[in-house]
């Protein structure tokens, strides 16, 4: 059975679509609960790639050079996973892995529909090529009379009907050869018949002979339809690139959000007790103040945050083609800064530069009492290879160096136009009068042939010689243009590592600056119950405290977004396109997961309504109006009388 997924878009409405689409969540349901699991965009380039379809090429992943059992998700913090039942994610949201919402963007975003049927337009131009060496048949019938002046006979008896066809069949090589039949009848008995049957050959002998010019548009249209494939791929990735930074942006703003809530309810239990203490008169009513002012300033940031996540998620949203009003729960465990403390037990942040990992130790008695819990985890890669896959493999290269190739193609054309025209015609006749050219020969029958050549010599060949001049000039620029794509890829490779490598040191400081500014925090507060510090000590500390997490966050999915980044820098081919150009185009290979296929996908946008304008015969003011001159003349400018 066909898979629906594979109907190209335009030929048929696909099948899976209009069951699908995601929705929209307030998401900070979903990440309420932590989790033991690593969220997936910590490591997005040790996902699993979906199967490719038979006979495509399959995308490798990427040389990881240093990484623990990397096939293997990292723990992220020391929390339960949260539990999840089909009722409740009915009455929260539609629950979308990061996988299915790169399936279903595939499926649905409007971008890649725009280049799926752009890819479809090379089909058909590649068809209007091959055209012209297909046979071209005519036939006519026509009936023609005229009235005679008076005293003439009138020996047209009702007029004449001729019937005529032919057939016209060109060549590669420039041949065309055309056959005609005519046959002209005063009456329908053929005894007044005059026919005429032959042929017409004419073969370029210099300019226009040979297949460089006869394949040309051929050679053509075949290197752009798979410049079109390529790039339909290039699109493919970067919907996938962003889908997933966007995945991940939701992701971070839900950490900061649950990051957010807790200042609160934090800053909630500081007001509360800095109040007890005014009241037993160890503070003063601006310690009060300042912390009242301080756990206002701390709901607003959390509406800051729930409003950056409906914004993150309505992005998310548009990627997809889904309804803005859906309700989407995404997969993001929140991070374990480890500030729970007993008299016992310390959870301390702790930062291994050797291996490039953070990791949350728990102490107990001055010892760690158990395993690490991993919160990142550098993944390294081997440069050299990773350039190297780079420029054997970036479509944007294989696409300059196509692009090349037809220009080479026009150089060849324009080059063959340097030749004289010189032709060599020939053509046969038989006439058959008196009966039908059906028939046998007759006395009055006749026979006309004739052979010969022509020639045409352009004064100096200037337009030749400047269209060819013109043609080398461009593969010159093609040639420079190649160079420059290349070096544009080293470029990119290079950049994109050198970011990990800044991403992954940020990362490792910024760990042990949570850890600072948890302590710094811990000794305010404590400094502050025993009167040696006001509120104000405390509440800069707890802003040290808050933008420690936020930064350590940000980087976070800054380090999985240029990970994904990366894939799309080496350019490996998605393995969802036919770059080979030998099926339909605005064919994507998407697997939708079997989960999401079974529960349904979210309803998508809905279309616009209709209007008037959407009809050119409409019967709108703007639509019927004609051509007014006086609508388009120049406003005139009254110059002001001069003053007395």
């Amino acid at each position: 059975m066909r898979n629906p997924e594979l109907v190209p878009y335009g030929m048929a409405r696909v099948v899976c679509v209009s069951a699908f689409v995601l929705g929209l969540s307030t998401c900070v349901l979903a990440g309420e609960q932590p989790s033991t699991e690593a969220p997936e965009f910590l490591n997005p380039a040790e996902e699993s790639s979906p199967a490719p379809k038979p006979g495509a090429k399959e995308r490798a992943p990427l040389p990881v050079t240093s990484r623990e059992t990397p096939e293997q998700p990292v723990p992220t913090a020391d929390v339960p996973k949260p539990v999840s039942s089909q009722a409740a994610e009915a009455s929260k949201g539609y629950h979308l892995a990061l996988e299915a919402a790169i399936e279903i963007a595939i499926l649905n975003n409007l971008g890649l529909k725009i280049s799926r049927l752009n890819d479809r337009e090379t089909d058909a131009a590649y068809r209007a090529a091959w055209a012209d060496y297909y046979p071209i048949m005519r036939t006519g019938l026509n009936h023609a009379n005229a009235t005679v002046p008076r005293g003439v006979a009138d020996t047209a008896n009702g007029g004449t009907n001729t019937f005529d066809t032919g057939i016209t069949q060109r060549s590669p090589w420039g041949t065309t050869l055309d056959f005609a039949l005519s046959e002209s009848r005063v009456n329908l008995d053929g005894k007044k018949a005059i026919g005429q049957a032959g042929f017409t050959l004419s073969q370029p002998l210099w300019k226009g002979f040979g297949p460089d010019v006869g394949y040309a548009a051929i050679r053509t249209a075949r290197i752009q339809r798979m410049i079109s494939r390529a790039g339909l791929d290039l699109d493919t990735q970067r919907v996938i690139l962003n889908v997933r930074q966007a995945y991940n942006n939701v992701i971070s703003e839900i950490q900061n959000l649950a990051v957010s809530r807790q200042q609160v309810q934090s800053q909630k239990t500081f007001l509360q007790l800095t109040e007890a203490r005014e009241r037993a008169g160890q503070v003063t009513k601006l310690d009060v103040f300042n912390a009242d002012v301080q756990l206002h300033q701390r709901e607003l940031d959390l509406l800051t945050n729930e409003r950056a996540l409906e914004d993150t998620l309505d992005t998310l949203k548009q990627l997809m083609d889904v309804d803005l009003a859906e309700k989407l729960i995404v997969d993001a465990p929140i991070i374990n800064f480890g500030e729970q403390n007993d008299a016992n037990v310390r959870y301390e942040l702790q930062s291994d530069e050797k291996a490039g990992v953070v990791m949350l130790v728990t102490v107990r008695d001055g010892k760690p009492a158990a395993d690490p819990k991993i919160l990142f985890h550098a993944t390294h890669y081997d440069e050299g290879q990773i350039l190297k896959e780079a420029l054997d493999n970036r479509l944007d290269l294989f696409n300059s160096r196509r692009a090349m190739a037809v220009q080479k193609v026009q150089v060849l054309l324009a080059k063959n136009g340097l030749g004289q025209q010189i032709d060599l015609v020939g053509s046969f006749n038989h006439n058959a009068n008196g009966h039908s050219i059906f028939e046998g020969g007759g006395h009055a029958d006749s026979d006309q042939w004739n052979v010969g050549v022509n020639a045409t010599f352009p004064w100096g060949k200037i337009k030749d010689r400047a269209t060819f001049e013109r043609a080398v000039l461009e593969l010159e620029k093609q040639e420079i243009e190649l160079k420059q794509t290349r070096t544009a890829v080293q470029s990119t490779v290079r950049s994109n590592m050198r970011a990990l490598r800044v991403r992954e040191q940020s990362l490792l400081v910024q760990g042990r600056l949570v850890e600072n500014a948890k302590r710094s925090a811990e000794a305010a507060q404590i400094s502050f119950d025993r009167g040696l510090k006001d509120s104000f000590d405390v509440i800069t500390a707890q802003n040290n405290l808050l933008a420690a997490k936020r930064d350590f966050i940000s980087s976070l999915v800054q380090y999985a977004n240029d990970l994904a980044q990366l894939e799309v820098t080496v350019g490996k081919p998605t393995g969802r396109v036919d770059l080979s150009g030998q099926s339909v185009g605005g064919m994507i290979d998407a697997q939708i997961p079997a989960e999401a296929r079974e529960k349904g996908l979210p309803a998508q946008a809905p279309d616009p309504t209709p209007s008037p304008l959407d009809d050119p015969k409409s019967d709108i003011s703007e639509y019927r109006r004609g051509y007014d001159p006086s609508d388009h003349k120049l406003p005139v400018v009254v110059e002001p009388a001069p003053p007395k």
